[in-house]
């Protein structure tokens, strides 16, 4: 007993003693500590939990829903002058046949003329004949009523899109080649075939745009037809607007994406009369390559681009476009996930008659007309009053629960949302300066009458949620440089298709010129934000594969403070978080898209589409439909097979 109280009472085991009994408390602590940091992550896990578990309770709707010809019903006395017969039919009302679709002005109308500059020429297309005359260079529709599923997110109406008619392969892509070596297609009439190597586009569009140029141009001597005095020389001449086809070396173009860009350029460029010019913007990712150099630039053209597309195939690199920003090149910011609109900023430098540009991504499809896409799209953007605009834009419309977008989606966010921006957001830094336009009035609540901003052009049209990332695990929320850091104002907007003014890019190569750069999801809309630009979420029709009730689509996707998009750790945007987006038509990874495109092109996808199908139920036809991703377009192809697996 004795040695054992002798032990006890030596200072080196009482040291121990007092050693053990600290590292215990400090394990302890290590453990609870641990606890309170994972719990976001358990109550995520939960939430995320909860989502999966409610979408299985719900089968796919287009699993079931028979989108065929055979089911579609005429409606009565529908009028509208888009829309007319087709005179190589005898039939005209039955719904199985179809119509010719020009959703363009009626360039011949004194309405029309009094209020342009010049005169529509109608231009030459790729059969050799006036483009806007000849039918077999017209897109075909078919009108009535499917009883279509509603969408998840925007609607037709919204935007100005007719929710009316419906297009199939033959009707929407046959002027394009699709279908041309078939012997013969029910209700549908073969255009005359066109050797497309033989084709000149980027020529087409250049006579095109010359024989209308009076519209377009300053210049008064193309006006010598009109009197001194007439009211017209006075118009000012339309805008012009690039679309930049994003491509790549390398890329091998399946026969759709040959009949997309052939559509794209037929009915912006050619049927307008040259409102637009179609450019295959290619990125050389070599860049050892010299680009500048007349030489090898036709070169690389050739090797890389067919034929008929030589002519309107812009190159760049990376070298080329970040000469201007050696800021930006010393932080090592100049790659194309970091910095995409570098490139368009160049084309923007370097080709001013431009006065709006689309970046249109390849692997994007629109089923409906591309001119009724641009054209609504902006009318809809133009129309859009500044109050409240941000905080619209800032979440998923859900018609099923918020109403109409103009006036009952309106009020319902003024309702909830208690933030108000009105012109160039302040920052507490000495750059920016604002160069967007200053309020009429101090505070949005006195623009009574929504009248700020109406008729003007929107410097940004998204497709997605003009989101707040301060708050959310979105992955790059805070790649901000030479700002103010992770304090700076900003928005983001996911999938960078999307349509930018002139003095938007310029603002931004201004920022960039400076130093001040953000990651390409970011740097457009935050540029619009810091400089009271007009921006708009355009709310397109988004459909979803699962049937949700809207109060649960509401809670799933707009999650944020104030029912925002962002603004929250559980955002639809934020990591682990976005495979909620799987089951729609619209996402950089979504699943309802790759269904949809392929049964629409007549193959069989998860049990749906292709020959015996077809042979069923009648020839697929959708509505005007915006997808993406669409990508590697062939019958097996896994277009279906996209998760977030990785985000796990």
């Amino acid at each position: 007993m004795r040695a054992v109280n002798k032990i006890f009472l030596q200072r080196s085991f009482r040291r121990a003693v007092l050693l053990l009994l600290l590292l215990s408390a400090l394990v302890f602590a290590g453990v609870v500590l641990r606890q309170k940091l994972h719990q976001p992550e358990r109550q995520f896990s939960i939430q995320q939990q909860q989502y999966f578990t409610e979408s299985r309770q719900y089968p796919s709707v287009f699993r079931k829903f028979v989108s065929t010809l055979s089911h579609l019903t005429t409606p009565e006395h529908y009028s509208n002058s888009e829309v007319v017969d087709d005179p190589r039919f005898e039939a005209k009302s039955a719904p199985d046949i179809p119509k010719i679709y020009r959703p363009y002005p009626n360039y011949e109308s004194l309405r029309w003329k009094s209020s342009h500059r010049g005169r529509f020429n109608p231009c030459e297309g790729p059969r050799g004949k006036p483009i806007s005359k000849n039918l077999d260079d017209q897109v075909g529709v078919y009108l009535g009523d499917l009883g279509f599923p509603k969408p998840m997110f925007g609607s037709h109406e919204a935007v100005g899109f007719n929710g009316d008619v419906f297009f199939d392969r033959y009707t929407r892509y046959g002027a394009y080649g699709y279908g041309e070596n078939d012997s013969f297609v029910k209700n549908w009439k073969k255009p005359a075939k066109v050797q497309w190597d033989k084709v000149n586009w980027g020529k087409l569009q250049e006579q095109c745009f010359l024989k209308n140029a009076d519209r377009f141009s300053a210049d008064l001597s193309l006006l010598a037809d009109l009197p001194q005095d007439s009211p017209r020389r006075q118009i000012e001449p339309e805008a012009r607007t690039a679309v930049l086809i994003r491509t790549y070396v390398g890329k091998t173009y399946s026969d759709n994406d040959m009949q997309t860009i052939r559509s794209l350029v037929s009915e912006l460029s050619l049927q307008s009369g040259g409102e637009y010019s179609v450019i295959l913007l290619l990125h050389v990712k070599d860049e050892e390559i010299e680009i500048e150099k007349d030489e090898v630039y036709q070169q690389v053209v050739e090797e890389n681009v067919p034929k008929e597309f030589w002519d309107m195939t812009v190159l760049w690199n990376i070298p080329v476009v970040s000469k201007r920003y050696p800021r930006l090149v010393k932080m090592k910011l100049t790659d194309v996930h970091r910095s995409q609109w570098l490139s368009v900023q160049h084309f923007a430098l370097t080709h001013p008659q431009y006065k709006f540009i689309w970046n249109w991504e390849l692997d994007s499809r629109f089923t409906g007309h591309h001119y009724e896409f641009t054209n609504k799209l902006d009318i809809f953007a133009r129309s859009q009053p500044r109050r409240g605009l941000w905080e619209r834009n800032a979440r998923f419309y859900i018609p099923a629960l918020h109403g109409s977008y103009n006036h009952a989606f309106r009020t319902f966010v003024q309702r909830f949302e208690n933030e108000a921006v009105w012109g160039a957001v302040p920052i507490d830094h000495p750059h920016p300066r604002p160069i967007g336009p200053s309020p009429p009035v101090g505070s949005p609540d006195k623009d009574t009458d929504y009248k700020w901003g109406v008729g003007e052009d929107a410097d940004y049209i998204g497709f997605l949620p003009i989101f707040h990332p301060i708050g959310t695990e979105w992955v790059i929320r805070n790649e901000i440089y030479g700002y103010l850091g992770q304090a700076t104002p900003r928005r983001a907007s996911l999938i960078t298709h999307s349509r930018l003014s002139r003095r938007l890019l310029l603002a931004m190569d201004r920022e960039n010129m400076f130093g001040r750069h953000m990651s390409s999801e970011l740097l457009p809309v935050s540029t619009a934000l810091l400089h009271g630009f007009k921006a708009v979420a355009a709310p397109h029709p988004i459909y979803s594969d699962k049937d949700l009730p809207a109060k649960s689509t509401d809670r799933w996707f707009n999650p944020g403070i104030n029912g925002r998009s962002g603004s929250s750790q559980d955002s639809p945007f934020g990591w682990k978080r976005e495979s909620r987006f799987l089951d729609l038509s619209w996402y950089y990874r979504a699943n309802l898209a790759g269904r949809l495109y392929w049964n629409f092109l007549g193959w069989q996808k998860d049990w749906t589409g292709g020959r015996v199908y077809e042979f069923i139920h009648g020839r697929v036809i959708l509505p005007s439909i915006l997808f993406h991703p669409i990508k590697d377009v062939r019958p097996d192809a896994n277009s279906m097979g996209y998760d977030f697996n990785f985000q796990l």
